[in-house]
């Protein structure tokens, strides 16, 4: 089912039983939560030593014929099985029988769910689902912000990233007051959502920043200006080794993030400098390398697009979601929304209160 996003339903949307955020409704605590995974490592056949390599690394991707013979995925193999254990630094919100467990993207960290600054309940989806009934795990993934710092080559990889969020999935069923699990990813975060719901049971799953296609992947990664994070700011990320990479500035970060007219320039710039942590080489390739089974997903799947989000559909998702039945096959229900006046990181944009009005009618009328 096609979701569109007119000016009669979003006036239908607003005047909704779902409560928006208010302060003081969300009773949250950081939590710490160990976790045990045991995954092959791809080998990965690159080196960050500097900015120059990093450049080098981002051509490479976005050649012509990345990934063909003549230029493959920089892997060259794989080992067996390794045992990690890692520490998950997460929030958890909330009272209701139904968590959603929210997992960020690329360049990103657990604070795109929960912004800060001054003013952003609006852009809050944490508080947001709070006040509509759910619970909310929202974590960073490991490498970034209060998890477990890991090697960028060898442990930030995307099958053992999966293997966490399978972890933390769990987590969240064993907790006393809690029936149902949903996913809710964004960009990066919905390939290992929806990458978890392939291998085991969730009750629903909610995708942003994603078309399942990385035909426009290299417009993010060309236009992202990637430099080495612990160059770039030795302060704040001095502590990673050279496989960390982040964009280069903050017009870098409204070039593949935002879309004008529809964000406030002082949330793209609270998004450079505050909310964005750097990422790992790894998981890129190890991305690329790890296909979905998305055909084993059976729970529900709602996509929810801005309709200029610039990696997941070039610049224009309006018709390019249309084969997602196709894609999750095996389940009985797939709908999305394509038309949402954002660019990729939805949230951040003026539209948010109303994108997470439509997140929370899907779950409701799937029960959730």
């Amino acid at each position: 089912m096609v979701g569109a996003f007119l000016l009669s339903s979003l006036a239908l949307l607003a005047a909704s039983c779902w409560a928006l955020p208010s302060q003081g409704a969300t009773a949250c605590r950081e939590v710490n939560i160990p976790i045990t995974v045991n995954e092959p490592r791809f080998i990965i056949n690159t080196t960050i030593n500097n900015d120059w390599d990093a450049a080098s690394l981002v051509f490479n991707l976005t050649r012509r014929d990345s990934g063909s013979s003549d230029d493959p995925i920089p892997i060259s193999g794989t080992t067996s099985p390794v045992e990690s254990n890692y520490t998950i630094g997460g929030t958890l919100c909330g009272t209701g029988e139904t968590i959603l467990v929210l997992t960020h993207g690329i360049i990103e960290s657990k604070a795109y769910w929960n912004p800060t600054f001054a003013g952003s309940d609006p852009y809050n989806f944490v508080k947001a689902a709070v006040a509509a009934g759910y619970s909310v795990l929202n974590y960073d993934r490991i490498g970034v912000g209060s998890s477990s710092k890991v090697d960028g080559l060898f442990d930030a990889q995307f099958q053992v990233e999966t293997a966490v969020l399978n972890g933390l999935v769990d987590y969240a069923r064993r907790l006393p007051h809690v029936s149902k699990v949903g996913l809710v990813g964004h960009s990066y975060g919905s390939y290992l959502a929806a990458a978890s719901a392939a291998s085991i049971t969730v009750d629903a799953l909610v995708l942003t920043g994603f078309s399942s296609a990385f035909d426009y992947f290299g417009f993010f990664l060309a236009g992202s200006h990637l430099r080495q994070a612990r160059t770039l700011s030795p302060a704040r990320w001095g502590r990673l080794d050279s496989a960390y990479l982040t964009a280069g500035d903050q017009y870098a970060v409204a070039y593949y993030g935002f879309a004008a007219p529809h964000f406030d320039p002082q949330v793209a710039q609270w998004a450079a400098a505050v909310e964005g942590e750097p990422f790992a080489v790894a998981e890129l390739p190890s991305l690329l390398a790890s296909p979905v089974q998305y055909s084993r997903i059976t729970a529900p799947v709602y996509l929810v697009q801005g309709q200029f989000d610039l990696s997941s559909c070039g610049g224009n998702c309006k018709g390019q979601l249309e084969n997602s039945p196709a894609t999750f096959n095996s389940s009985q229900v797939v709908s999305w929304v394509d038309d949402l006046p954002a660019g990729h990181n939805l949230n951040l944009h003026t539209v948010a209160p109303q994108a997470f009005q439509l997140i929370f009618e899907f779950l409701h009328a799937q029960g959730l």
